[in-house]
């Protein structure tokens, strides 16, 4: 009776760099109603995570800014809700 030898040398070879590809690859972020409504209206639309102290769940900040003819006006949403708008 033969016996199936599994050859780890080249499951190896294939494993290690695609674990290391997928490890480095950017996490995809999920678009938000906010995203939409900003890229529709021609706005710049930018977004990051931000925690005011270590240990505190991060905040979800999005920032959209349009420009008019003659200002920018940008607003900040933190978690979904509207926060300041700047510009004029």
């Amino acid at each position: 009776m033969k016996r199936l030898v599994f050859n780890a040398i080249p499951f190896a070879a294939f494993a290690v760099p695609a674990a290391a590809m997928i490890m480095a690859a950017p996490f995809a972020h999920a678009q938000t109603d906010i995203e939409d409504s900003c890229k529709k209206s021609g706005g710049q639309y930018s977004q990051s995570q931000v925690s005011a102290h270590f240990g505190q769940d991060p905040v979800l900040q999005e920032t959209c800014c349009t420009n008019t003819a003659t200002s920018q006006k940008c607003v900040t949403y933190n978690n979904g809700v509207q926060g300041p708008t700047y510009g004029g």
